[in-house]
This record gives C-alpha cells, sequence and structure tokens, in this order.
C-alpha cells in the first residue's frame, strides 16, 4: 500500500479467514490484501480510512461477515491483544497511545522472542506474499485430518461463540462507518461469507448464526450491498482446508476464483 495505494482498484479487509482465503493475484485487475490475523472492525476502518487521500482507483472494498463479527469485544480484549501494538507500531495507527505499552515492541515476550529467533536465524519470511496474501497455510504441510479432529473444532468454535451479545452496537456502528465511508467515495462494498468446514458448521451455536444472518441482511437492506454468502458451499472438499475454518493455499485458489466469478 505504501507502493501503490494510488493504483489499488480493490481492497480485501478482515481478519485471518480473508487473510489466507482471498489471492490478489489471481484478479485481473490490481488488488490488494489488507487483512490480517483478528484484525477487527476497528482496525478494518482505520486502515480503510488511513490511506484515503491516497486514493485514485479503488472502486470495491470487500469485507467479510464471519459467525463473530457483529460479536466481537474487539482486538483489545483476549488472548490477542498483543497484536494491537503491531497497528501502533508498523501501521502509524492512532487508535493506540505513543505511550502506552502498544507502543513498545517487547511489550509481549513471547512474539518478540520469536522475531529474534527468526532475525539470528536468517528467516526473512513475511507471512504474506507481496499482494498482502497470507501464504503460510499449505496444504502440503497442514496436519492431517485438522480440519475435523473434535479437540482442534471445538477449540475453533469456542473461540468464535460470543460469551454474550453486548457488542453488537459498537460494531454495527463500526461497520456503518465503513459502509458510509465507501458511499462517500462512491465505493462498492461487498459483504461475504467465507467457507468453513462441515465439522465447524455443525457445531456453531445456531443461535449466534441466525443472528450473524439477520444483523447481516438488515445491514445489507439499508446499505443496498452486495452479500455472497459461502459458508456451506458446497463446492468446498477437504483438501480445501487448512484448518476448520480456514481454507489452504489450494482451497484460496479456489475460492477466490469464485469470488471473482460472482463479483
Amino acid at each position: 500500500m505504501q507502493k501503490h495505494a494510488e493504483d489499488v482498484e480493490i481492497l480485501v479487509l478482515g481478519s485471518s479467514q480473508t487473510f489466507y482465503g482471498v489471492r490478489p493475484e489471481l484478479f485481473e485487475g490490481k488488488v490488494f490484501n489488507l487483512a490480517n490475523v483478528s484484525q477487527g472492525n476497528k482496525q478494518n476502518l482505520f486502515l480503510l480510512k488511513y490511506w484515503a487521500d491516497r486514493y485514485k482507483q479503488l472502486k470495491t472494498v470487500i469485507i467479510p461477515i464471519s459467525l463473530y463479527t457483529w460479536f466481537t469485544p474487539g482486538l483489545e480484549q483476549g488472548v490477542e491483544s498483543y497484536r494491537c501494538r503491531y497497528y501502533r507500531i508498523y501501521m502509524d495507527c492512532d487508535l493506540y497511545s505513543n505511550w502506552s505499552l502498544n507502543n513498545l515492541e517487547l511489550s509481549d515476550r513471547r512474539t518478540a522472542l520469536g522475531k529474534l529467533e527468526k532475525y539470528f536465524s536468517g528467516d526473512s519470511s513475511l507471512g504474506c506474499d507481496k499482494y498482502g496474501w497470507g501464504n503460510i497455510y499449505k496444504l502440503s504441510e497442514k496436519n492431517m485430518g485438522k480440519w475435523d479432529d473434535e479437540t482442534e473444532v471445538e477449540t475453533a468454535v469456542k473461540m468464535n461463540t460470543a460469551g454474550n451479545w453486548d457488542y453488537i452496537e459498537p460494531n454495527y456502528n463500526l461497520l456503518k462507518e465503513i459502509a458510509e465511508f465507501c458511499q462517500s467515495w462512491n465505493i462498492e462494498l461487498i459483504l461475504v461469507t467465507p467457507p468453513c468446514w462441515t465439522s465447524y458448521n455443525k457445531k456453531c451455536d445456531s443461535k449466534q448464526l441466525a443472528k450473524m444472518y439477520e444483523l447481516t441482511h438488515k445491514f445489507q437492506q439499508e446499505y443496498h450491498l452486495t452479500y455472497l454468502d459461502y459458508l456451506k458451499d458446497p463446492r468446498f472438499d477437504a483438501d480445501d482446508f487448512y484448518d476448520c475454518n480456514h481454507l489452504s493455499d489450494v482451497g484460496a485458489i479456489k475460492f477466490t476464483k469464485i469470488l471473482i466469478g460472482d463479483i
């Protein structure tokens, strides 16, 4: 984005499902994947607006709607709050103070040590390609059966199941800001629910899933948006998944090609 924000025609936002699931190099136009692991609505809004003064060709924004989208308390809360510092230190994010732990690389010892280990081992990999697609979920390297292992599935579902529904309104408001920004810039906003494997879908909280669809359709109608739902799409088989709710590199090719055709 630092080099090519003026030329980007389609921008992909969201969390790990689009980070690993949408491969920009397959599009005919100029596409960048600005999603990231556990990236929340607050960060999506910040990143979308951050580059606004450089947009010249941006026509479409893709954002995922998943089981947890309307219910998440946000990146700042929970076991992955350490990721907030990546936005402050590396993305100039003014959501966090310069005088906070989010502006200190060593604020999370485990990940800081991991970076040091990579540095001294000579490992220069970034975990994504030059178009922002997360390229480490390779079918050839996955833990076979991970997408269907009962413990793995229960852990994934538990992580995405809301303890309460207290955060619906703030999440709705954040997504409204994204939609209104896109409207004001004459950008098409497309909502996408990425595919998940059957083992995950069977264990999802049915009430939360129903509420997700209710809120999504309400939001879609309010802003006259395109909504593409692939959650239980039968075209995806086991090899398309790295785990029960993330696509493998092979599955990302299939998903991206389907998405391109539908868009």
